[in-house]
C-alpha cells in the first residue's frame, strides 16, 4: 500500500514540476510582448541639447506616416524625421508656447485623414520653467 502511495505521489510531483514550467514560460512570453520596444514609442520625450551659445529643448516621438501632423500645445511644428521624428526648440519659443512653471507639453498627431487625432504629453526636464530665486546668502548647517 505505501508503494502505491509513493508511486502515484511521485508521478503528481512530476506534473505538477511541468505545470509549474510550462506557467513560467508563458509568463516570460507575455511580459517580453508587453515590454517591446514599440510601446515605448507612443510617449513622446524631451531633453535638452546645445543649439550654438544656447540651450535648446529637444522632443522625439513616434507617428504611423510620415503624413502626420505634429503640433506642440496646439502649435503646428515642423518636424524632421519619418516616423520617428524629432523637433529641436530655442528656450525662448519654449517659454512661448508653455506657461510658467508647466511640467509638460501636450503633443497633438493629427493623422492625414484629419478625422481623428491622438493626443499625449512630454514631460519637461524637472524645473526647466520653473521660477528662479536669487539668493544673497545660504546657510547650511550640520545636526
Amino acid at each position: 500500500m505505501f508503494a502505491n502511495f509513493r508511486d502515484g505521489f511521485q508521478l503528481r510531483k512530476f506534473a505538477f514540476g511541468g505545470l509549474v514550467k510550462i506557467s513560467c514560460v508563458v509568463l516570460l512570453s507575455a511580459g517580453a510582448a508587453l515590454a517591446s520596444p514599440a510601446a515605448g514609442h507612443d510617449i513622446p520625450t524631451t531633453r535638452l541639447v546645445t543649439c550654438g551659445e544656447h540651450s535648446c529643448l529637444r522632443i522625439e516621438g513616434h507617428r504611423d506616416s510620415v503624413g502626420t501632423m505634429v503640433a506642440i500645445n496646439g502649435q503646428p511644428m515642423a518636424v524632421d524625421g519619418g516616423e520617428s521624428w524629432r523637433v529641436t526648440l530655442p528656450m525662448h519659443m519654449v517659454r512661448q508656447i508653455a506657461g510658467d512653471g508647466a511640467r509638460r507639453l501636450e503633443v497633438t498627431l493629427r493623422h492625414p485623414s484629419a478625422s481623428r487625432e491622438s493626443r499625449n504629453y512630454a514631460r519637461l526636464p524637472i524645473g526647466l520653467l520653473g521660477d528662479t530665486t536669487e539668493l544673497e546668502v545660504i546657510r547650511v548647517t550640520a545636526s
